[in-house]
């Protein structure tokens, strides 16, 4: 007879595992109607006035789902998680990883939960709900009465068990897939906003800030950001009280414990305030009153390791953020930082784009040309390089006033620029007394080496005038000129807020360093250089020259002028 009861228990349980299974199938992506049914099934088949299930969360096992009992036992359940121990049935399970039956709950001297005082069960039977990972939760199975399970009952409801965990395990995975697709939608609609937006940076802070609530399961947010020195708050969730609107945006916070915001800036970490109203620092009672937050949440935001905001998210019940929502929100607060970083990048482009129409009209094309980009990634092509320095301005800028410093570099600053720009030049650099060009890129010129060495002839006939001017108020400064040809990779240098279009290859090392050995006056071209315009110059050699960072002895020219070309 035993026998016979035992195989309809277990046809009772492949039943309700396929009922349990159906409504995973049903449930969509939501687990709580799976619990409600695991328990429900449970109860069901061992004969029991009530069941509930929970799940592990650290060391505690927490109440999910329960079938018959009262409201009253179920709300005590809810706020008294168990511990693993021996207080508990649940805790025994998880102690030990087995079945845990209790024949009756009264005559146990170990037994301090509520299943007995409180929900009045005398009989209980707890088996584990287990998976690769160890027990993930329990089933707790009860009677009022002093009826202990059968062994059969226990046995099948273990088999259960074993049927349900994957069936949990399932649900989970369904709800974790849907919020992973939810989270990866609204960070690549994010993105999306971000590439449109130029000068819109309000309305892409805002689709940043609606997407983080949502997805992070908050009730309303806002995200303070550092203008002109302060941190004020510019953009808010939908429903905020305009009153806590106002409140907020008057509000300057500062590193501090009196707010999570200013929390956040000292710590420079996430920092979470579970209960505001059970927190001794915390200042912003009005806010609270307006609002009715509890739980409060902030992100700060980073630029260079420095912090530029704060991304702040609230519950108006006490409810903690877990460790992969704190972890979604950071990534949603380094997209508002992106949001910034790319408006700011815009108008560093637009006035740099402005600035450098003076003196490399070329490259400032560039920054905002869609067939530039290639270019500013880098790429290999031959130029022309050629370097310009003062000679005489050390012992200039030790005598004369930093006014008189400043004004002497701006006129020269501003010669030798607008002629190398005026000859199909770009103006890499200028360095103090240095000078920077490169010829060919990256607008191709034809001729680059002549048109280099007709530029340095024409800015040594310009500084000649600057310097006559300067002589008379007892400045002696010369000018001396490098230039060399070759093959050298071009590109955008420098991080956002400077870039720089930069030349880098031995033919820009020779050309610095033939300006190094260059005396007032005097041009220096390398030997590569005057093959090409040979018949346009006239060039005299120089002694071969030793010079820093070649190895062996290097043969240059002296350009003494321009050939006229024949009548």
């Amino acid at each position: 007879m035993a026998e016979k009861e035992a195989r309809t228990s277990e046809r009772e349980a492949l039943g309700a595992v396929g009922h349990v299974l159906a409504a995973v199938a049903g449930a969509g992506f939501e687990l709580q109607p799976i619990l409600d049914r695991i328990s429900a099934e449970a109860a069901a088949l061992c004969r029991a006035e009530m069941g509930f299930v929970f799940l592990r969360d650290g060391d505690l096992f927490r109440f999910a789902a329960a079938t018959g009992g009262t409201p009253e036992h179920w709300a005590y359940e809810r706020d008294h998680p168990d511990r693993i121990g021996r207080t508990s049935v649940v805790g025994r399970v998880a102690l030990s990883g087995e079945p845990v039956h209790v024949a009756d709950l009264a005559a146990d001297p170990e037994y301090e939960a509520g299943g007995y005082q409180v929900g009045g069960v005398r009989t209980m039977l707890g088996v584990p709900i287990r998976t690769d990972e160890g027990v993930i939760g329990a089933f707790g199975l009860g009677r009022t009465r002093v009826e202990p399970f059968t062994d059969e009952q226990i046995e099948v409801v273990s088999l259960f068990a074993d049927q349900a965990a994957v069936a949990i395990r399932l649900g989970r995975l369904l709800a974790e897939t849907h919020e992973a697709l939810e989270r990866e939608t609204a960070v690549g609609n994010v993105l999306q906003s971000i590439s449109r937006s130029t000068f819109e940076l309000d309305a892409v802070l805002q689709s940043v800030l609606d997407n983080a609530v949502r997805l992070s399961h908050a009730d309303q947010g806002n995200i303070t950001r550092e203008i002109g020195g302060e941190f004020r708050a510019r953009v808010f969730s939908a429903e905020v009280p305009e009153d806590f609107r106002e409140l907020m945006m008057g509000f300057v916070p500062a590193p501090g414990r009196g707010s999570a915001m200013g929390r956040a800036l000292l710590e420079r970490a996430p920092i979470q305030i579970e209960d505001v109203l059970a927190d001794p620092d915390y200042e912003l009672a009005e806010a609270q009153r307006l609002s009715g937050f509890r739980t409060v949440l902030g992100i700060p935001m980073f630029r260079d390791g420095e912090p530029i905001g704060v991304l702040s998210v609230w519950r108006r019940h006490v409810e903690v953020f877990t460790p992969s929502q704190i972890s979604l929100l950071s990534t949603f607060a380094d997209q508002a930082v992106l949001a910034i970083e790319n408006v700011r990048l815009f108008e560093t482009i637009d006035r740099q784009r402005t600035e450098l129409a003076r003196y490399a009209p070329q490259a400032a094309q560039l920054l905002s040309s869609a067939e530039g980009e290639q270019l500013l990634a880098g790429h290999r092509r031959e130029i022309t390089a050629l370097f310009a320095d003062l000679r005489g301005f050390t012992a200039f800028a030790e005598q004369a006033e930093p006014e008189e410093v400043l004004g002497v570099l701006r006129q020269y600053h501003e010669a030798v620029g607008e002629l190398a720009v005026a000859n199909g030049g770009t103006v890499e650099h200028f360095a103090g007394d240095g000078l920077m060009v490169f010829f060919n890129d990256p607008q191709q010129v034809a001729d680059h080496q002549l048109a280099a060495v007709r530029t340095a002839c024409d800015m040594r006939e310009r500084f000649g005038v600057l310097s006559n001017a300067w002589r008379k108020r007892g400045y002696e400064l010369g000018l001396g000129i490098g230039i060399a040809s070759g093959f050298a990779t071009l590109g955008r240098i420098g991080f956002e807020g400077r870039y720089d279009y930069a030349a880098i290859g031995n033919s820009v090392i020779l050309a610095s360093r033939l300006s190094d050995a260059a005396k007032a006056g005097q041009i220096l071209i390398s030997q590569r250089v005057l093959a090409v315009i040979e018949e346009a110059v006239v060039a005299e050699p120089v002694e071969d020259l030793t010079l820093k960072g070649f190895s062996y002895a290097l043969k240059a020219f002296a350009v003494e002028s321009m050939r006229v070309p024949a009548a």
